[in-house]
């Protein structure tokens, strides 16, 4: 069987790691896109509106696969996304909105993007898909780093 044809067959728990992969890129995003428009700071907007970008495009890649394999992508994120988001609100309410509680908050939210990519990756292992999820995982600690160093630099 050749790698086209594999990437529209896809193991059932492939499919289903995905799927929780989407919900969850979708959170990052939402969350990342939320923050920006809160935090005074420019250069902090500017980079996690880049990153609220770059996340959408690693969801609507695998959107794509899953759409290939005749499923429907979830519309939606996670109940954790939901969860962090309220949290994230109220922490911004009691805080200000002060610029370091927001970068915090933003690397723990990759962080845990990055532990469903480190699920994900062993479960889905010779899957016609592992070089993608690799290559992205590679790009999420990239953005996550960028995070760290940007708060690293604040000299938070």
């Amino acid at each position: 069987m050749s790698h086209m044809s594999t990437i529209f067959q896809l193991e059932k728990d492939t499919l289903a790691a995905m799927q929780e992969l989407v919900r969850v890129l979708h959170d990052s995003q939402t969350a990342l896109t939320d923050a920006a428009a809160k935090v005074e700071c420019p250069q902090t907007a500017r980079l996690f509106y880049d990153l609220a970008t770059r996340r959408a495009q690693l969801e609507h890649e695998l959107r794509q696969y899953i759409q290939l394999n005749d499923q429907q992508p979830p519309s939606s994120g996670t109940l954790t996304g939901e969860v962090q988001k309220l949290w994230m609100a109220l922490r911004s309410s009691v805080s200000g909105g002060k610029t370091e509680f927001i970068l915090a908050d933003m690397e723990r939210l990759e962080d845990y993007l990055i532990d469903e990519y480190k699920t994900l990756i062993p479960k889905t292992a010779g899957s016609p898909l592992s070089a993608v999820f690799n290559e992205q995982f590679v790009a999420v600690k990239r953005g996550r780093d960028e995070i760290r160093e940007f708060r690293r630099q604040r000299g938070q």
